[in-house]
């Protein structure tokens, strides 16, 4: 495995972050609702689960947004929440594009510090109530990034391998917590050699 550079990981890290703020955005604004769990098929819905509320929400509803601004009849019932601002910052993580081709993500999150990262956003991004999404977030983020025109997260979803994506914002909250933190901690220490 080719070693990388610190430029890499820290714009690999990121990335990682950047996926992260948006479920954060994403699961603070649906929260107000808790609506029936519907069938979906592979990667098709995302379930947002705040203890014992969850709701849901198609993948094609934001898809619909991020591409023409258009707020579908399902995704009103979720939007009536969230502020002009809001929505606006919803609309550009849903369609910024990442550029890091595959075989570098998956080199990434096949290293250590990857390895990590992974773990943490996966008690947050799950498969499963209460099982981490390591695999399907490694398997989606890689499957995403395959595109050589660059990768939207709608696309890293799309690829997640599991009837739905689960977000536990609580777990989201906590990791958010935690990484605010670390790069503070980092960047008040003059001795890092990052």
């Amino acid at each position: 495995m080719l070693p990388h550079t610190h430029k890499q990981t820290d714009y690999l890290t990121k990335v990682a972050k950047n996926i992260t703020h948006f479920s954060i955005l994403l699961g603070l604004n649906f929260l107000a609702v808790s609506v029936f769990i519907q069938p979906a098929f592979s990667a098709e819905k995302i379930r947002l689960v705040y203890g014992p509320l969850n709701c849901t929400l198609s993948v094609d509803a934001l898809a619909t947004y991020a591409k023409t601004g258009e707020i579908t009849p399902e995704f009103s019932f979720y939007a009536r929440f969230l502020d002009e601002k809001t929505l606006v910052q919803l609309r550009h993580w849903l369609q910024k594009r990442f550029h890091v081709d595959h075989v570098s993500l998956y080199r990434f999150f096949h290293a250590p510090k990857g390895e990590t990262l992974l773990t943490e956003l996966g008690e947050a991004i799950q498969t499963h109530s209460e099982r981490n999404g390591f695999y399907a977030l490694r398997s989606a983020l890689v499957g995403a990034a395959a595109n050589p025109q660059g990768w939207t997260i709608i696309d890293a979803i799309r690829e997640f391998p599991t009837e739905h994506l689960q977000i536990d914002t609580g777990q989201l909250f906590k990791l958010n917590k935690f990484w605010q933190e670390s790069v503070e901690a980092t960047q008040s220490n003059p001795n890092h050699g990052g």
